[in-house]
């Protein structure tokens, strides 16, 4: 006998002494690959500097082909400015759940300082493993270069509809991007859509939205570029992707296990 689980964590089977293959979401880690993607993706400014190289959009003097080899080239030839590196960089992580560890587990090699911030602070042995350091709101809010919001969301009452407005974006960095790979109801557009045009925060990275898809005039879309990134709800794996590699990988788990 064996239990296999899309998740991870089955402690109460495990005391029964039966196995245990736990298989990890491939989706839900998909999703953390989306929010890695948009955070360097902003953070370099791909979308610009591809557009402007598909455009020839070269500088003035740096328009002549030359024969590259180690020591010669054309260095930024379209004159890219205000990018940079992940390196040193604080990342504000806003649930840390599945798809918050699996991004702060995927964020760590670049040597990024990773902050957290959930309903009930981790012991600090689990902290030290995933290289977290845990902040109240407010204070990730102010540090961080990028937020990303991880969240569940929770309707009624006690639920976070519109969690994030205009209060949170004004405590964050002029030089801030906000990342929402999570649920879109969760942020107040609105809000978002004035600091976005005012400058208050460097830009975003969304994946999604208050109603799917965009309708056709949503403020949002007139403010899409390189520094926001609008993506249709595609975070994840495609389903026959996901399905494949489970099967895959429950194969190989339970075969090692005999």
């Amino acid at each position: 006998r064996l239990v296999a689980r899309l998740d991870t964590g089955a402690a109460t089977v495990a005391a029964a002494n039966v196995p245990v293959v736990d298989l990890p979401n491939t989706a839900l880690t998909g999703v953390a690959e989306h929010t890695v993607s948009l955070i360097l993706a902003l953070s370099r400014r791909l979308l610009w500097v591809a557009r402007q190289t598909a455009d020839r959009q070269w500088l003035p003097g740096r328009d002549q082909p030359i024969l590259t080899d180690q020591r010669r080239y054309t260095y930024n030839w379209v004159g890219l400015e205000d990018f940079g590196t992940l390196y040193r960089k604080t990342v504000g992580i806003v649930g840390l759940g599945y798809i918050g560890r699996a991004t702060a587990a995927r964020l760590r090699p670049f040597g990024v300082r990773l902050l957290y911030t959930r309903r009930h602070r981790l012991a600090p042995d689990e902290e030290a493993c995933l290289g977290v350091q845990w902040h109240e709101l407010d204070d990730l809010l102010r540090e961080s270069d990028f937020v990303s919001l991880h969240h569940r969301f929770q309707e009624g009452p006690e639920g976070n509809d519109k969690q994030f407005g205009a209060r949170e974006f004004g405590l964050m960095k002029p030089t801030a991007y906000f990342i929402n790979t999570a649920r879109g109801r969760m942020v107040d557009e609105e809000a978002l859509v004035e600091v976005l045009r005012s400058g208050r925060i460097a830009g975003a990275g969304l994946d999604v939205f208050r109603f799917e898809p965009l309708p056709a005039d949503h403020p949002l879309l007139s403010l899409a570029g390189d520094k926001v990134i609008l993506t249709a709800h595609v975070a994840g794996a495609p389903a026959t992707e996901a399905w494949q590699t489970i099967a895959q990988e429950l194969f190989e788990r339970v075969q090692a296990m005999l």
